[in-house]
């Protein structure tokens, strides 16, 4: 297989990803997209995961171009590591409205096949943290999309929620 076939493949599974992170977003309820219920609202999982996307799409950290309405810090959804919480003095404030995220999902599914393409497969991935080849990081910012999409899905389905199709590539499957 070529790298060109390759790179369509990828290109796919990032859309049939986001496709079903979106479907997730869209479904939840607008008194829900930011409350205290659970230490991270759906709109920061929704911010983080495409944030992160974004981030690991770019050849390495330096690259990054905030989309405009950025919220510095947001991106982190908190844990026990240093590098799993925003800079210190940094407070998140606000939040992103679900169009902002939608427009932000889209931004990113712009610039997949150009992103995909950019950086040969096999060369390290420019993160330090992430010692992999650029294309089994790709996997795993794939993996990172449908574990967001999962999490909300779920969420979703416990309050009665059903409906989450399933994508082969950005679209659903035809029966």
């Amino acid at each position: 297989m070529n790298n060109k076939v390759i790179a369509g493949i990828l290109v796919s599974q990032y859309k049939a990803a986001l496709y079903m992170f979106r479907q997730a977003i869209e479904k939840v309820p607008a008194d829900e997209w930011n409350t205290n219920e659970y230490k991270n609202p759906h709109w920061q999982i929704a911010y983080h995961t495409i944030w992160t996307t974004k981030f690991y799409l770019g050849p390495n950290p330096e690259s990054l171009m905030p989309w405009p309405g950025s919220i510095a810090g947001a991106e982190h959804l908190g844990g026990k590591e240093e590098w799993e919480n925003p800079e210190p003095g940094v407070v998140v404030a606000g939040y992103q409205s679900k169009e902002e995220i939608i427009s932000f999902i889209e931004n990113t599914e712009a610039i997949l096949n150009q992103s995909v393409e950019a950086l040969p497969f096999e060369e390290y991935t420019g993160f330090d943290w992430y010692p992999y080849t650029r294309f089994e990081f790709h996997i795993n910012n794939i993996r990172h999309i449908q574990h967001h999409a999962g999490q909300i899905i779920e969420r979703l389905k416990a309050k009665g929620f059903s409906g989450f199709h399933w994508a082969a590539d950005g679209t659903t499957p035809k029966k």
